[in-house]
């Protein structure tokens, strides 16, 4: 076990210790290594490191090298003018290639009881595995290595009595690259080639999925998070309901129109604080709090908590079939004479009628179909609806102190529904109160897709702003792109078209906009607690993972992005971005390749890179499409929900 002991020594310590340039270079002086030649790695970068540095503890490692019977290393270097040079696409730079003579983890026996001068290893301890590193280097570099191990076995399969011969190097299909931090340096091949992306899909196939298609449906389509959100508070509130309404039996007096309102007013105060941008913030930053070394099972569910809209959606179903209530038993229950009655009447009839034309534009299929209905039928709807029910809620006070010969102060604060409207009242005024003129700078970056700069303040990472040049008339929501940390104060927002307002914008940039709210985290934030992630977008969904990309450039993370002419579209900055963050990003021009199975290539990668958990920022049917087809598979997968 020595040697395994010391290797994975090596392992360990040039992680924590040292970068992998210092022990390439460090091996090249000490041991008189030459460069080994290759034709991927062109001539000029395989110069010396003028002023490498060693750390003190590094010759520990080496200690035990003359008990090696056959030890030959191969070693890259970096150019000594980094800002002058271009990152490859692929190829090893900085690469230390290790040729030992058996693999860590299994018996290293005496020389005199080796054949010739190679040890004896019993056959069972001998498997092939992979060591998998990551490296800091020079100046911000960092090198990512897979390294393969691979053995020598004779016809039988047995080893004892024959040679063994155990090699550890750099193949070339997982030849490492580097990260360049800082830079604005593009690889000189930005589009993946078909050739790549078949290899990517060859290496790791896409496999069918081991349950029924049937099951998948129900399990993975039907039965999403948000559906069983919205299907437990439905099921409470008939639960509540059908109990309320069996108390006629024996209690009539709990079965009254008050009590229905309270009900109804509840869910209504649930619906809209649940979407207030500081619940949902909280939402986030509590599942945020979950380490890293949590149980994958228990971050994986607490990641759905971007569902939060189908606890919305449940109690504004659940406020209306109380309403409905109300509205059946205060025709029933309800006696006065004068102009009390009708107005009561016309009220109650008037805000089940908005409340209806809400819900029904707010079905997904008709929310899709005329989205903009769908807005104003739950912007004007809305507003108008509290406004009667407000009216509603204070005639209904002013009988009640008649009828009671009491102060209306009195009745008014022992009115549930009052205080309910009151908050919901409160809840719709304040992001009015955040409403700001901003100012500007536009990057027209195609006639596509344009980025407005933001200098007022700084943002925190995967959050979206509310911008909106008509505040009376409508919002729009898009992902923040926060400035590096080495930059000015501010963030951007990029802006594809993808309809009127957006096309409007991007037509004629403004040089002031509005922006309502605060920022409102979303479904990138939920990547921070996985070790590693698959990012994935397509089109203008690289917006929200830009959040991401720059916020957190050092991430472990992999990027797959599918969109028409990339640079031309959205220009070199947000590639630099891309780039930055994972080196080897899957970008693909669908102008050139056309369209390919994103959903075999997203497994492979996510497979390929050992990565915890997928996030898909594309349009509504892919987006459902990736997560379906990722999550039928065992891939972890969140993506919007796109209920608003």
């Amino acid at each position: 076990m020595m040697l395994g002991h010391m290797f994975a020594g090596l392992v360990t310590q040039c992680e924590i210790d040292t970068g992998l340039l210092s022990l390439s270079v460090y091996l090249a002086r000490h041991f008189n290594l030459p460069m080994f030649p290759t034709p991927l790695v062109p001539e000029d970068w395989t110069r010396p490191i003028s002023s490498p540095s060693i750390p003190s503890k590094l010759p520990r490692i080496f200690d035990d090298f003359d008990s090696l019977t056959q030890t030959s290393v191969h070693v890259y270097t970096l150019p000594a003018d980094l800002d002058q040079t271009r990152i490859p696409p692929s190829g090893p730079i900085a690469v230390a290639t290790l040729t030992l003579d058996h693999e860590p983890g299994t018996q290293a026996m005496p020389k005199d009881q080796s054949v010739g001068d190679k040890p004896r290893v019993k056959a069972e301890e001998c498997t092939i595995g992979v060591v998998s590193a990551q490296r800091e280097i020079a100046s911000g570099w960092q090198c990512f290595m897979d390294t393969y191990a691979m053995n020598a076995t004779n016809a039988n399969g047995s080893i004892d009595r024959g040679d063994f011969d155990m090699e550890y190097k750099h193949t070339l299909c997982t030849t490492s690259t580097v990260r360049l931090h800082g830079s604005d340096l593009l690889p000189d091949t930005i589009i993946t080639t078909d050739a790549e992306l078949k290899r990517i899909q060859q290496i790791t196939p896409l496999p069918s999925t081991s349950t029924p298609q049937t099951y998948n449906l129900l399990r993975w389509g039907f039965f999403s998070v948000y559906r069983k959100m919205f299907a437990f508070v439905l099921s409470v509130n008939l639960t509540a309901m059908v109990a309320f309404f069996y108390q006629l039996k024996s209690n009539e007096s709990i079965v009254n129109y008050g009590n229905a309102a309270t009900a109804a007013s509840a869910n209504f105060c649930v619906s809209i604080l649940i979407r207030n941008e500081h619940i949902i913030n909280l939402g986030f930053r509590c599942v945020c709090c979950l380490p890293v070394s949590a149980p994958l099972g228990i971050r994986r569910r607490a990641a759905k908590v971007y569902s939060h809209g189908g606890i919305h959606s449940g109690c504004g179903v659940s406020g209306t079939f109380w309403y409905i209530a109300f509205t059946v038993l205060i025709m029933i229950q309800y006696r006065q004479d004068g102009l009390v009655g009708p107005a009561l009447a016309v009220t109650t009839a008037f805000a089940l009628f908005l409340l209806i034309i809400i819900l029904a534009f707010a079905h997904p299929k008709l929310r899709t179909r005329m989205h903009n209905h769908f807005e104003a039928s739950h912007r004007y709807g809305g507003w108008l609806a509290i406004f009667v029910l407000w009216a509603q809620t204070l005639i209904l006070v002013f009988s009640k102190g008649q009828q009671e010969k009491q102060a209306y102060g009195t009745v008014v604060i022992h009115t549930p529904p009052f205080w309910f409207l009151l908050v919901i009242t409160m809840l719709l005024v304040y992001p009015w109160t955040q409403l700001r003129s901003r100012q500007c700078q536009v990057e027209q970056l195609s006639s596509h897709a344009t980025r407005l700069y933001f200098n007022h303040a700084n943002v925190s990472s995967c959050v979206a702003v509310r911008l909106t040049d008509a505040p009376l008339c409508e919002t729009h929501a898009f992902a923040t792109i926060p400035n590096y940390s080495d930059q000015e104060k501010g963030f951007s927002v990029l802006i594809s078209n993808a309809g009127d307002w957006t096309n409007k914008i991007i037509s004629n940039p403004p040089s002031h906009i509005y922006i309502k709210g605060v920022p409102t985290m979303g479904v990138m934030r939920v990547a921070l607690i996985f070790k590693k992630v698959l990012v994935i977008a397509t089109g203008s969904g690289i917006g929200p993972c830009m959040s991401m990309l720059q916020a957190y450039p050092d991430y472990p993370m992999r990027v797959l992005w599918s969109t028409k002419d990339p640079e031309a579209t959205y220009g070199s900055r947000i590639l630099q971005s891309v780039f930055r963050a994972d080196p080897n990003a899957v970008i693909i021009d669908t102008q050139k390749n056309g369209r390919p199975d994103i959903v075999a290539l997203a497994y492979a990668l996510f497979v390929q890179s050992e990565c915890e958990a997928a996030i898909v920022v594309s349009n509504p049917a892919l987006t459902r499409k990736l997560v379906f087809g990722l999550e039928s598979r065992g891939v972890p997968a969140y993506g919007p929900v796109f209920d608003s």
